[in-house]
């Protein structure tokens, strides 16, 4: 695609570059403005009627977001405190995630049962949320190559109660040839410039740079591939960044799209009903817009892409982020799978006799043994953790970071020290050694305080 739109003396800003696409008056005025504050329910935990009921009583106003059902804008005149620090958050019952984020997600639309792939999966936002779709049934395979963004990535999969996840700690591009049409869907959400992210970082467009966005776009060529390869024929891809450049966008659209031409085939979003009808006008007709900008054929017999329906979000056209987003079918074999050895995970699986013993164990105390029928427990280093027999029986050519969620510790004397993490997302079973505290003496636990 030739949208080598280059920068030039009288170019003051990063965005003027833009003024054939949109309107660059708005786009500038938008960027000026915080943005909307977004949270998304974590029905894992409790449910959407819950978390309405909660901040009608905190006098917040939620105004749902039209592509996340389980997703609300929020509005409240009293923010002496940050959201962050309400109780229910902390304990996982809502994530705060800016809205357009909820968008790649809500477009894979992960089934219950199947194998998912976040080839980019920190901070987790995007991960946590298609857990909670799938409902524990399943697994996830959540990838990414940083320690520092992995364990942010662990703790929001921990706070969220997700037990369906496996930790893979590789280069996206490693997919491609070790797990070769593994995954009924794979969410690419690829590293960019993050040029649609200038409303809560003014930093983000100093990477706007030419030389940046082009090898940005290279990377995210080799990411998009890896991920058309690990997909199962008949699977769902999903690409995303959060940047605005077209070379990023529609332009690594044309690159795969001629690449894979006759394996890949283009999913309308329209026709996956996430939205009202007639919503996504607006953004598919801004990508197309771009994709029509420049009228030459493309060279060495590449066939240029044009009226095609991705989503490109303006800042402006939603008062959200900068984001774009497609969605592709794989309708054929990509390349051949490669013969690749099993390779156990670092945690060990207990036998289902001594997973029910420790059930039996915390009924006896609890009145509930904090396990479904499905929950497989791990053990690793003295810590007990809480799976699915889906990932049980995920096979693996590499070893994982972690999987599932922390369970427990066991005690000499043979009981079992609940860890947080299972606690809040099951303790609503517990029928026995409870008791009933108010608010006002959570908040004092929280500040550090004993109360008896």
């Amino acid at each position: 695609m030739k949208l080598r739109l280059r920068y030039s003396a009288s170019m003051s800003h990063a965005f003027d570059r833009y003024a054939a696409f949109t309107d660059l008056p708005a786009l500038n005025a938008i960027s000026a403005k915080p943005l909307r504050k977004s949270l998304r329910v974590n029905t894992l935990k409790t449910s959407v009627e819950a978390i309405k009921a909660y901040a009608g009583k905190r006098g917040w106003v939620l105004t749902p977001v039209p592509w996340c059902s389980e997703a609300f804008f929020i509005d409240r005149e009293d923010r002496s405190q940050g959201i962050g620090r309400d109780l229910l958050h902390q304990l996982g019952h809502f994530y705060l995630q800016e809205a357009a984020s909820m968008l790649p997600a809500s477009l894979l639309d992960p089934q219950a049962g199947e194998a998912i792939l976040d080839m980019s999966a920190a901070p987790g936002s995007k991960t946590t949320q298609m857990a909670a779709k799938m409902q524990g049934r399943g697994v996830i395979v959540a990838n990414d190559v940083q320690e520092k963004r992995l364990w942010t990535l662990k703790s929001a999969l921990h706070r969220m109660g997700v037990s369906n996840v496996i930790v893979t700690k590789k280069v996206g591009q490693w997919f491609s040839a070790h797990m070769t049409e593994r995954f009924d869907r794979v969410l690419c959400d690829a590293p960019c410039t993050a040029q649609g992210t200038v409303r809560k970082d003014s930093d983000a467009l100093k990477y706007a740079s030419m030389e940046n966005i082009e090898k940005m776009a290279r990377l995210q060529m080799t990411l998009l591939e890896a991920a058309v390869h690990a997909t199962k024929v008949g699977g769902r891809i999903v690409y995303s960044t959060c940047t605005l450049t077209p070379e990023e966008n529609e332009g690594v659209m044309e690159k795969i799209l001629n690449k894979f031409s006759t394996q890949l085939e283009i999913v309308d979003p329209r026709t996956i009903h996430i939205a009202p009808e007639g919503f996504w006008e607006v953004a598919i007709a801004d990508s197309i817009r771009v994709q029509d900008f420049v009228p030459e054929k493309s060279t060495n017999n590449e066939q240029r892409i044009n009226e095609q329906p991705f989503l490109r979000l303006w800042p402006q056209t939603y008062d959200t982020e900068g984001f774009f987003s497609a969605v592709l079918k794989k309708t054929a074999p990509t390349r051949h799978p490669m013969e690749v050895d099993r390779v156990h995970f670092q945690e060990r699986e207990l036998p289902r006799s001594r997973r029910d013993e420790i059930g039996k164990i915390l009924e006896n105390e609890y009145g509930t043994s904090f396990l479904d029928e499905d929950d497989r427990l791990f053990e690793r280093g003295g810590e007990l953790l809480l799976a699915t027999k889906d990932v049980a029986s995920f096979h693996l050519p590499v070893s994982d970071y972690s999987l599932g969620l922390p369970f427990g510790k066991r005690l000499p004397d043979g009981r079992v020290l609940l860890h947080n993490e299972v606690v809040t997302l099951r303790g609503a079973h517990v029928r026995t050694q409870t008791i009933d505290i108010t608010e006002k003496e959570i908040e004092s636990l929280f500040a550090g305080h004993n109360f008896t």
